[in-house]
């Protein structure tokens, strides 16, 4: 039994780190292949924002993953990540079916709006989505981060990356915990408003920039 519980950690360890890798080699491969597409998007979604670069640039690592991950590309109709997928299909294949699940689990991923809830490290915490109520363990394993606080508010792409276990690449959208108060009443009147408030995450996300542009 104990050396049964010890291969399975080990399992989910060395699957976690390959997929680590996949999120990367992702990213190449979008700066390859689609560098000129991400520009121009970028740079629209910037110009309809209307906001100081200064917000844009905090909201800019993010809006690069929903641009992977959720975004169908003019040329294909398919998101960055599909194409990834069909291009190395023979090769993930022959990965682990852990690794397996969590790729076809990314197909599903959308952004959205996080409460930190607990904190286990300053890498490590608890956070609960605000309109799902669904709680996850999230650990970052960039190299540069922004620490969390217990109640600040966070968003971004969480991609499941092990039992329960859930990152990011880039950072997170950071929110204090002064902006906690007028930003939940802004997105409960978003969402309100829309059937699914994470269909267009780059509208929900100015709705927010823009009230934060009135303080600064």
């Amino acid at each position: 039994m104990v050396n049964r519980s010890l291969i399975q950690l080990d399992n989910a360890y060395q699957s976690t780190n390959e997929l680590l890798f996949i999120l990367d080699d992702l990213f190449c491969f979008s700066i390859e292949k689609y560098e000129s597409a991400l520009r121009k998007e970028t740079e629209k979604l910037f110009k309809q924002m209307h906001v100081s670069e200064v917000l844009f640039d905090k909201a800019f690592p993010q809006l690069i993953w929903w641009l992977l991950f959720c975004h169908p590309q003019e040329v294909n109709s398919k998101t960055i990540y599909q194409d990834y997928l069909e291009v190395h299909n023979e090769k993930w294949k022959q990965t682990n079916q852990i690794v397996q699940d969590h790729l076809t689990r990314w197909l599903r991923v959308i952004p959205g709006f996080y409460c930190v809830v607990g904190r286990y490290s300053n890498r490590f915490f608890h956070a609960r989505d605000i309109f799902f109520k669904r709680d996850k363990k999230v650990y970052i394993f960039n190299e540069n981060f922004h620490p969390v606080k217990t109640g600040d508010v966070i968003s971004g792409l969480l991609l499941p990356v092990g039992e329960n276990l859930y990152t990011t690449q880039g950072d997170l959208f950071h929110f204090s915990v002064q902006m906690v108060p007028d930003l939940m009443s802004r997105l409960q009147q978003y969402a309100e408003k829309h059937v699914n408030p994470m269909f267009n995450y780059p509208a929900l996300l100015h709705t927010i920039m823009s009230m934060m542009e009135k303080d600064l």
